[in-house]
């Protein structure tokens, strides 16, 4: 669930290099704006947003996918296996962030899709992905690698009709959502994917593409994306997982139904600590293993809030991970073997229905009662 913390680290040395554009990045400000889900009152409910619809007593399915970068294979395997049990849902809401956000869109609209998923996950290369900067291209852009081969691969998989199938199910009041961070006010931000979709904008697949591309934009990997929601300069966007492993909130649920379920698959392992090896003594070292740190606690304890949050709103907690004894690579390694062991590993959990029902690790008065 990490980016390339040396990278980050690396970065600092050509700090004030990168510059912002001074036109407009994108031409649907507006829509771009309104697919924002708005602020929210007190208890979690989005203000001049429709949440998704509920109704009480019906069984409700909430799916939440995590980053990972190519650890995504596993949530790949996980919903792939699951379809192959029989027993996966349709989900009333879906939502993503950065790989999780790649795969949320063909997680949305079901197992007719799982072949895409798995070809997404298991047939690509490093060079599928990304494509290594020169160091002026490293300076200017801010990033050490261009994400130039992810964008195509996002378009060719995002298509006008594939648009107008999430409308569709955008009409029928179920939502899918991705979260990106708005580094210029470092906001949490939420994407009402369905509310793109459904537009007639004559750009919506264009936004559509670039938020997905912006969700998994890992700051020094890949360059900030750029979106226009007024007439002045554009916000930078990067990796959702920033501010939050994963995306959950209080109106993606109904604490009156009876039958709820909220189901957290993570591209990774699920632990505060992991480190095997002792960390370097140079100041990169001992910068990129802080961060790496304090990104490791930020992903717990978003995977321990959602587990709360659910609990208390009376709904099953259901959660899969990737096993502490299974390796987990580094996010923008793309080896061919490596995603295929990871997207098995992955497909026999959600074929065996190997769910947790809490996360691992929680100390005594952590554990909600059931």
């Amino acid at each position: 669930m990490r980016p390339a913390f040396p990278v980050l680290c690396s970065l600092l040395l050509l700090a004030g290099c990168a510059t912002r554009p001074t036109a407009p990045a994108f031409e649907a400000p507006m829509l771009a704006r309104t697919a924002i889900v708005s602020a929210a009152d007190a208890d979690g409910t989005p203000l001049g947003d429709p949440p998704p619809v509920r109704q009480v007593g019906k069984r409700n399915d909430v799916l939440l996918l995590s980053g990972g970068g190519s650890v995504g294979a596993f949530g790949a395997g996980v919903l792939v296996g699951w379809s192959e049990s029989g027993t996966r849902p349709q989900f009333d809401v879906v939502t993503g962030i950065s790989t999780g956000a790649l795969m949320a869109t063909l997680a949305f609209l079901g197992p007719k899709h799982d072949a895409d998923l798995a070809r997404a996950y298991t047939e690509i290369t490093a060079k599928d992905v990304m494509k290594r900067r020169r160091i002026i291209g490293f300076a200017k852009k801010a990033s050490v690698y261009d994400r130039g081969p992810l964008e195509r691969m996002i378009e060719t998989i995002v298509t006008e009709q594939m648009m107008d199938e999430v409308a569709a199910e955008h009409r029928k009041g179920r939502r899918l959502y991705v979260g990106t961070t708005n580094l210029d006010n470092g906001v949490a931000t939420v994407w009402d994917m369905g509310r793109i979709a459904s537009s007639t904008e004559p750009n919506r697949v264009q936004l559509y593409r670039r938020v997905l591309a912006a969700s998994a934009a890992i700051p020094g990997v890949f360059a900030p994306v750029y979106i226009s929601q007024t007439d002045g300069p554009p916000t930078m966007h990067v990796d959702g997982g920033i501010k939050q492993a994963v995306l959950f909130r209080s109106y993606m649920i109904d604490p009156r139904g009876a039958n709820e379920h909220v189901w957290t698959i993570v591209n990774g392992h699920v632990s505060l600590v992991g480190n095997t090896a002792l960390s370097g003594t140079n100041s990169g070292s001992i910068i990129g293993r802080s961060v790496l740190e304090m990104l490791r606690s930020i992903a717990y304890r978003s995977i321990e809030r959602v587990y709360t949050m659910a609990r208390n709103a009376r709904a099953e907690y259901h959660l899969a991970y990737l096993p502490d004894d299974e390796e987990e690579p580094s996010p923008i390694s793309f080896e061919p073997a490596a995603l295929r062991r990871l997207f098995e590993a992955g497909r026999a959990i959600g074929a065996k229905g190997q769910w947790q029902a809490e996360p691992p690790r929680l100390e005594r008065y952590q554990k909600m009662a059931r």
